[in-house]
């Protein structure tokens, strides 16, 4: 399935080796998302072909959540406040709104 990128170009996934801005990485966990979203709701354990399936899926999760982790902690106080600014920013969008 080709998609766009952060210029507006058409991309396709597979053609890519690996993602090299933050606008491709953004596109793949998007894709990720959404097939976690689906796999949760069909139970995609379900569908595993094998023990071997299972294993490495499950195994990819844990390294990603680890990954995540790691990468969420490298942008110590300055992204934690950021990301806190923007929410309570758009927590008080929201209630404006719905004044």
């Amino acid at each position: 399935m080709a998609g766009r990128d952060g210029q507006g170009n058409t991309v396709n996934p597979s053609s890519k080796k690996r993602d090299r801005t933050i606008d491709d990485a953004l596109f793949t966990m998007e894709r990720l998302g959404a097939w976690l979203g689906g796999a949760i709701e069909d139970n995609a354990w379900e569908q595993a072909e094998s023990a071997y399936q299972v294993a490495m899926l499950h195994g990819m999760l844990v390294y990603l959540r680890g990954q995540i982790d790691t990468f969420i902690a490298l942008g110590g106080d300055e992204v934690g406040e950021t990301v806190a600014n923007l929410r309570a920013t758009g927590a008080q969008n929201s209630a404006d709104l719905s004044s």
